[in-house]
């Protein structure tokens, strides 16, 4: 992994950027999140803002890395990425981050709901030589059947695609819930059948910047291919917003049984997806 900067005494929460100010989506951004499942918008971080940041989220991500294995000893997914979740909850100055309204807005707007609250986030370290994120379905993890979720993924370093930026089935939200299918071998293979068979094209991102951000809904097929990169970490930021009033919905597999558990900690099926852990994070 290449290094991050190192932080400075005056790396408070207090002195980061506040990233409430908005982002200005164009009308045919929305168009195509909703007839596509995703969105591609360019610059919704700027470059010093990203440099702010960047070391806090990456200090935290490694001190609470459990994924240690050399990567030829690891599955499929140990070797997709270093992954680790709620940096929100473990850092102030990584809150102020995932919890920003600017960011926040634009998943209200791109779902077209009044307010959206936090499911939780995830740092998603590709390492040199890391495999690929087979295909998946974000929301089938998720115990929150008929409500509108999606997640924002953003690269905290310049990437082009052979460090594995996204790729999604456009359109393929439309399908809603295929069922359980953890992101695996298997679900590379079942649903690269059912891509091709339904006939959706795969857009591939290509190059992103820094700040720049993908909002894909949370039915959407995507996946992304390996980093090719010798030296250099694909350092990537996601946070997944859930519309508010949103119910917790019965689980149907461990997976969703586990999240529950995690995500919605004391909430049970009938209830809003509100606990502690999901402040609402833009109103309308």
């Amino acid at each position: 992994m290449t290094a991050a900067p190192a932080l400075t005494p005056s790396a408070t929460a207090g002195a980061l950027p506040d990233l409430s100010s908005d982002y200005a989506l164009a009308p045919e951004q929305v168009v195509h999140f909703r007839e596509k499942g995703y969105a591609l918008l360019r610059g919704i971080a700027d470059p010093d803002e990203v440099a702010a940041y960047r070391p806090i989220l990456g200090e935290v991500t490694m001190a609470h890395n459990k994924n240690t294995k050399p990567l030829a000893e690891r599955d499929t997914y140990g070797k997709a990425f270093i992954q680790v979740s709620n940096l929100f909850e473990m850092d102030a100055r990584a809150a102020k981050f995932t919890l920003a309204r600017r960011f926040a807005k634009v998943a209200a707007e791109l779902m077209g709901v009044d307010g959206v609250r936090i499911y939780h986030d995830q740092a998603l370290y590709k390492e040199p030589g890391g495999g690929h994120t087979p295909w998946h379905q974000d929301q089938q993890y998720w115990p929150l059947d008929g409500a509108r979720c999606v997640t924002l993924w953003m690269p905290l370093v310049d990437a082009d695609e052979s460090m594995g930026t996204m790729r999604f089935a456009a359109g393929s939200q439309a399908l809603g819930y295929l069922g359980p299918m953890n992101i695996s071998d298997d679900s590379e293979a079942m649903l690269s059948d059912l891509v091709a068979e339904k006939g959706y094209p795969v857009e591939a991102v290509g190059a992103m910047r820094a700040g720049d951000a993908t909002f894909h809904d949370g039915w959407t097929i995507h996946g992304a291919p390996g980093n090719t990169s010798p030296t250099t970490t694909r350092e990537v930021m996601t946070i997944i917003y859930v519309e508010d009033g949103a119910r917790i919905t019965p689980p149907d597999s461990p997976q969703r049984e586990n999240d529950l558990r995690r995500w919605f900690p004391g909430l049970a099926p009938g209830d809003p997806a509100a606990s502690q852990i999901n402040p609402l994070v833009y109103r309308k």
